[in-house]
């Protein structure tokens, strides 16, 4: 799933993750992944931080306190990565990307967490 308020990053890395056969889901805010994770787990969270009504620190919090969500794998994209690295990890969030990062990294965290989900 990807969590971002800008329509022009949900649709880019939408279709960075289709070329590598990933299925997309995509909200549009931290409420309307909250929704959505509660209706359907997916297998991996790509969130941006600052998203209206539920930024994505607070979804990661409010993920991480529920024993369903609890586990589910977090990567999180901002472009002020090393201020927000204390608040992140404090929120559960499995890794934090500064923008811009390499294509090819984001690919990399995506099959190394799914991969550990898998084997869990």
């Amino acid at each position: 799933m990807i969590a971002d308020d800008s329509k022009v990053v949900r649709v880019k890395t939408g279709r960075l993750l289709g070329t590598q056969r990933y299925q997309v889901v995509m909200a549009e805010d931290g409420l309307d992944a909250a929704q959505q994770i509660e209706a359907a787990l997916p297998d991996v969270l790509i969130t941006d931080v600052d998203m209206p009504g539920m930024s994505g620190l607070q979804l990661a919090r409010q993920l991480r306190a529920n024993a369903a969500t609890a586990r589910l794998p977090i990567i999180m994209v901002t472009s002020d990565s090393e201020q927000l690295r204390g608040e992140a990890d404090a929120a559960g969030v499995d890794v934090l990307l500064g923008k811009p990062y390499p294509e090819e990294q984001l690919i990399a965290h995506i099959q190394r967490l799914a991969n550990s989900q898998g084997s869990a």
